[in-house]
């Protein structure tokens, strides 16, 4: 039985798979690619009349998912088991990295000033969670990063700068943008 070779449309190398587009190098795989999506977008217009417009993509992404949370519910009221999972590892970190000094919130926050250490902005002791701008405590170096749960390690920040941290050590203090929704921290990226 002989192998019959064919011709890469875009760079003319021997080909002796017969089910293959292209060679397969990464100039023949972008060339076949872009020309998939091009012959994609000319049926779509045919389609609709228009051309697909991807930048409305995001916004129906968002409502999609803001909808299937409204009607699935929270993830850890869907799966309980793995949210204590969830829980019990993040206690061993915590356990893991104290150092048998406690962490009092109200100590950090008076310590601070009040000021939250990620965007510079006051933080008012009266607004509560889970409202973005109430207190909560960060650590600098998280524990996820191998960070220590000690005085010397926290600082105060808003809820919603502090979650938009993450786990991520940060070199230079967030931008402050008073017109965002979230009452001047910078919104999530």
């Amino acid at each position: 039985m002989t192998q019959v070779t064919r011709a890469c449309p875009y760079c003319s190398d021997p080909m002796t798979n017969p089910r293959r587009k292209q060679c397969g190098k990464p100039d023949c795989k972008r060339a076949f690619n872009a020309e998939r999506m091009r012959k994609w977008q000319r049926e779509y217009q045919a389609e609709h009349g228009q051309w697909y417009t991807s930048h409305k993509h995001g916004e129906a992404q968002r409502a999609y998912h803001r909808q299937r949370r409204e009607e699935r519910g929270h993830w850890r009221q869907l799966y309980p088991a793995a949210a204590a999972a969830y829980d019990a590892r993040r206690r061993m970190r915590v356990e893991q990295a104290s150092q048998g000094e406690p962490v009092v919130p109200a100590t950090v926050h008076a310590r601070d000033g009040w000021t939250c250490r990620l965007c510079g902005g006051p933080i008012d002791p009266e607004v509560a969670w889970p409202d973005p701008m109430s207190a909560s405590v960060d650590h600098v170096v998280p524990l996820a990063l191998g960070g220590a749960h000690s005085m010397a390690n926290v600082q105060s920040a808003h809820l919603g700068c502090n979650s938009r941290k993450c786990g991520r050590l940060l070199s230079e203090p967030v931008d402050r943008r008073p017109d965002s929704d979230l009452g001047g921290c910078p919104p999530p990226r």
